[in-house]
C-alpha cells in the first residue's frame, strides 16, 4: 500500500535494525572479566575462580529502545595470562568495542590497563569505543585504587569509567548497555 493510499487509522511500524558487534573484554587475570559477563547474562556469581583458557565467547542481546535497534554483542572474554598473548591477534581482530577491566583491590591490575590498551592499539583498535571498569567495589576494606586515579586514567584513554561488582551486580547492566550504545553510535556515525 503506498503512502498516499493509506486509510486513517492504519498502523505503520517503524522497522527495527538488528546488528551484531564484537566487543573484546580485556584485563589481567582474576580481575572479574568472566564474572561480569556471567552476572550480566545470568544474574549469578560463581564463587570458584576458573581462569579463561584462550577466549570464551558469549552472545547477548541488548535493546536500544531510543535508537529502535536490537544490538547483538559478541563478547570475547580474552584470557589475561601471559601464555595466551600469542593468541591475541586473532582474538582482537575486527573488534568493534573494548572493555578494559581492573580490580580495585590490586594496584598492579590498574597499572596494567595501559598495557592492555596499548596491546589493542598495536592491533589497530585505537579508534574503537571503549569503557574502563573498576571491578570488585564490594571489597571496600581492600580497595587500593581511589576514584581520582581511575578518573584520570579514564580521561587519558578517552573511555567512560564505571565501578562494578560482579558479586552484587552493581552497575553490571549499566556498563553493558553503555558499550552497546557507544558501539552503535560509532557505527552509525561512520556510515
Amino acid at each position: 500500500m503506498s503512502n498516499n493510499k493509506r486509510k486513517e487509522g492504519d498502523i505503520v511500524f517503524k522497522g527495527k535494525t538488528e546488528l551484531i558487534y564484537k566487543v573484546i573484554v580485556i584485563g589481567d587475570p582474576a580481575v572479574g572479566k568472566t564474572s561480569l559477563l556471567t552476572n550480566f547474562a545470568t544474574n549469578q556469581f560463581e564463587e570458584k575462580y576458573l581462569p579463561t583458557v584462550g577466549v570464551s565467547i558469549l552472545k547477548e542481546t541488548i535493546e536500544l529502545e531510543d535508537k529502535g535497534a536490537t544490538i547483538n554483542l559478541m563478547f570475547w572474554d580474552i584470557a589475561g595470562q601471559p601464555q595466551f598473548y600469542m593468541l591475541h591477534r586473532p582474538y582482537f581482530n575486527g573488534a568493534d568495542g573494548m572493555i578494559l577491566v581492573f580490580d580495585t583491590t590490586r594496584s598492579s591490575t590498574f597499572s596494567n590497563v595501559n598495557n592492555w590498551y596499548n596491546h589493542g592499539v598495536k592491533f589497530g583498535l585505537s579508534g574503537i569505543p571503549r569503557i574502563l571498569i573498576g571491578n570488585k567495589i564490594d571489597l571496600k576494606e581492600d580497595r587500593k585504587i581511589i576514584l581520582p586515579m581511575a578518573e584520570h586514567l579514564s580521561e587519558k584513554l578517552n573511555a567512560p569509567y564505571f565501578e562494578t561488582s560482579a558479586l552484587t551486580g552493581e552497575n553490571v547492566k549499566v556498563v553493558f548497555q553503555k558499550i552497546a550504545e557507544l558501539v552503535y553510535t560509532s557505527k552509525e556515525n561512520y556510515k
